[in-house]
């Protein structure tokens, strides 16, 4: 038989971006494979994309095939199929009634990262922009703290170092991020690579495996991240390896935290931070020599304190003038916007004929419960109930009859059984797209490899076809892939077809490497990096970043971790079958001194309980875990689990002290042995 191959590109929730191979046989998919050239992959998909490609994406007996609608209760399951025609219709009039009584704020619609493809990712904001709609704002369940930090500091959170300087760099520092779950590939080569001509440094509170390959290991007590930072600080100035010339003339307010610099000696630190002076100041001198690199991740501001711990972290690379030279620089994510895309065009803003309305996260389940304040909900491209905090509040929430509820999904997941409609959603490998890399400054082409499965659409289209149903005439609402990835080429300064880019899969998006501000201006209202501004205060932070850190646990209580799991991509391919025989049962891990300490058995049954809820799994005991933490991976699918539950059922969805974004690792858990 012929074997036709045909390039694309991974569009799922990671830094790596990998491009794929695809191998169709007699007119249908044969194999899903990693792209042998293409610099990340390298011919190997990461071991769940290799299973869950090759498994549930392609199997019609787990696929969403066809609409259907509820035929019983709100969460039992139950529902019918019936055609797109009637599905729409009757969508349609839900969405006519509420839009003739001037409710349209009342539709609420959640999405996140199910897709982070361009087009099926962010057109269908159009159509919601077009209603008036509120919007669940994404990224406060999971970045939008660190974004917001960033950006009142330097003035731009989209771009970071390009990974194409790091030959020059001498030490690269990551705090708070674990590559080898969330960006295996670069773990694998990127890192390896690195490493044979700098230092590695990692800050985590767990040794995952990422952290196991450095050189040099911090191991911080949650919460207590800015005072090591100030503790690095600290010896830097020490030792003269400050850029007194980079901070008088590109830096603001550099004078108001000396005194938080002063404090902070390596022995201050250690008693708070629990990390060793002598490491320390072994690291602060690393980092200080030479041209350095902060990769600074999404967990580190995923706590009560994120703000100001972004603001302590990002003053080393500002300290020590790590920016704007090759081979230095810090990077939180290199996103659409950096790279010329217009997001306002891409959703839709001008649509909107009212104010923007939005609500965090933290605060859906208030929303969805208040009878006139949300009536319509549509979740696309992300899985709540799996995904949100207050786990059994929103379930409770999402059951209510007055809520008239659309989903569109691959897949039934914990949060299509409470919908009215679900709507099945086409694969990436069923129409084509634009994949832009957060991590590396890459253009990739997502390529129609097969016909969706059933009579599945891709997101685009569906909300395409609802705007005709309601007789909207937005030219905007109607754009076609087509044209939409042509513009959007162009916008990017790409001088390639999409057939020209889709041979290749994978280009760069400018030849030489990215430096951001290389002329030392910056995009805040002083052009400088703002350390201190009356800016932090407006927006509810002290004026200048504080060597503070959160109390540690009470006794009796533990600091939860919730990190992704090396088998999961979010809430992603949990219900593929030999994923979750990797998975195995859900299980928690504390240090060996603390299973001690409570008398705990290996793979003893226990309960973690807070005010929120309470979950009964397995303990075992791990030296990768500091004391007073617990660490679970997030993203096991409810419907899976012998308690119907996962780690979000503690999560009480307390908010960071910057953009109400989630601050989900500073939950308290109590452990309890089961009788």
């Amino acid at each position: 038989m012929t074997t036709t191959r045909i390039k694309t590109t991974c569009p799922r929730d990671c830094y790596d971006a990998c491009g794929i191979v695809v191998l169709k046989k007699e007119g249908r998919i044969s194999k899903v494979l990693g792209d042998p050239e293409h610099e990340r992959s390298r011919g190997a998909l990461c071991a769940k994309c290799a299973l869950a490609y090759n498994g549930v994406w392609q199997d019609p007996s787990v696929r969403l095939l066809e609409p259907l609608r509820r035929s019983g209760p709100k969460g039992s399951g139950q529902f019918v199929p019936v055609s797109w025609d009637e599905a729409l219709d009757d969508i349609a009039n839900h969405l006519q009634s509420v839009l003739g009584q001037g409710s349209g704020s009342s539709i609420f619609h959640t999405h996140y990262t199910g897709t982070c493809s361009l087009i099926a990712g962010n057109m269908p904001n159009r159509f919601f922009n077009r209603l008036g709609a509120t919007e669940v704002d994404p990224d406060t369940v999971c970045n939008k703290a660190g974004h917001e930090a960033l950006k009142l500091m330097f003035g731009n959170s989209f771009g970071g170092f390009d990974p194409r300087t790091a030959d020059e760099t001498q030490c690269l520092l990551i705090w708070g991020a674990n590559p080898s779950a969330s960006a295996p590939h670069i773990h694998k080569h990127w890192l390896s690579g690195l490493k044979k001509h700098a230092s590695l440094i990692v800050v985590d509170p767990i040794a995952h495996d990422t952290a196991q390959l450095a050189d040099i290991h911090l191991q911080p007590q949650p919460g207590t991240d800015a005072v090591l930072a100030y503790g690095l600080l600290h010896v830097l100035k020490e030792r003269g390896m400050l850029d007194e010339a980079f901070i008088a003339a590109s830096v603001q307010g550099w004078e108001q935290i000396q005194d938080e610099i002063r404090r902070c000696t390596p022995a201050h630190v250690a008693a708070i931070t629990g990390v060793d002076a002598a490491l320390l100041e072994r690291a602060a001198g690393l980092y200080g020599a030479g041209r350095s690199l902060l990769w600074m991740g999404q967990g580190l501001q995923r706590q009560p304190q994120a703000g100001n711990i972004m603001r302590a972290v990002a003053l080393l690379p500002t300290a020590t003038g790590n920016i704007g030279k090759s081979g230095s620089g810090f990077f939180f994510m290199n996103a659409f916007p950096d790279r010329g895309v217009d997001m306002d065009m891409l959703c839709g803003t001008a649509l909107r004929s009212g104010p923007i309305n939005t609500v965090s996260h933290m605060d859906l389940v208030e929303a969805l419960v208040e009878p006139e304040r949300c009536r319509v909900l549509f979740t696309w491209n992300n899985n709540i109930a799996a995904s949100n905090p207050r786990q059994t509040d929103l379930r409770q929430a999402l059951a209510r009859e007055e809520i008239f509820h659309v989903a569109l999904d691959l897949f039934h997941t914990d949060t299509t059984r409470y919908a009215d409609y679900v709507l099945p959603a086409a694969s990436f490998l069923e129409f084509d797209d634009l994949v832009v890399s957060y991590f590396d400054y890459t253009v990739s082409a997502q390529v129609k490899a097969a016909e969706p499965l059933g009579q599945s659409l891709p997101n685009q289209e569906i909300f395409r076809r609802l705007a005709l149903r309601l007789g909207l005439s937005d030219e905007a609402l109607y754009e076609s892939d087509a044209e939409l990835i042509a513009s959007l080429l162009v916008q990017m300064g790409v001088d390639e077809s999409f057939a020209s880019l889709s041979s290749k899969g994978t280009i760069p998006w400018r030849e030489t490497p990215v430096l951001h501000f290389q002329d030392g201006c910056f995009p805040t209202p002083s052009g400088k990096v703002q350390v201190a501004a009356s800016e932090w205060v407006a927006a509810g932070q002290p004026e200048f970043p504080q060597a503070s850190s959160d109390m540690p646990p009470a006794p009796g209580l533990y600091r939860l971790l919730s990190p992704a799991d090396v088998w999961l991509m979010n809430s992603s391919y949990g219900n593929d079958e030999r994923i979750r025989t990797r998975l195995g049962a859900q299980k928690a891990w504390i240090h060996p001194d603390e299973m001690l300490r409570n008398g705990f058995a290996e793979g003893q049954r226990i309960q973690l309980s807070n005010a929120s809820g309470a979950l009964v799994l397995d303990i075992h005991g791990s030296d990768r875990v500091p004391r007073q933490v617990v660490l679970l991976p997030k993203g096991r699918w409810l419907s899976h689990e012998a308690a119907n539950a996962n780690v979000n059922v503690l999560n009480p969805g307390e908010k960071t002290d910057l953009a109400e974004s989630s601050a989900v690792h500073g939950v308290l858990v109590r452990l309890d042995a089961l009788s």
